[in-house]
């Protein structure tokens, strides 16, 4: 389950990082790079926090999918 979770919550984090910092940051280069930190930077924070938010929410799935299966049986 907790495996699992880990190796699923890479795809969201992955996506909410180039979706929400590498795209704008390319295509509005004028408005963003003067005042927000460097790429990298930012782009590790959103990545970070994407994946532990993607992971806490598998994980939630995961868990309720157990206990679902564990009630039928």
């Amino acid at each position: 389950m907790l495996k699992r979770a880990l190796k699923f919550a890479i795809g969201p984090s992955i996506g909410v990082t180039i979706g929400g910092i590498i795209i704008p940051r390319i295509i509005f280069s004028n408005l963003y790079n003067a005042t927000y930190p460097p790429i990298i930077v930012h782009a590790g924070l959103y990545f970070i926090a994407g994946y532990i938010v993607s992971f806490l929410v598998f994980l939630l799935i995961e868990w309720v999918k157990l206990k679902f299966d564990n009630k039928h049986e």
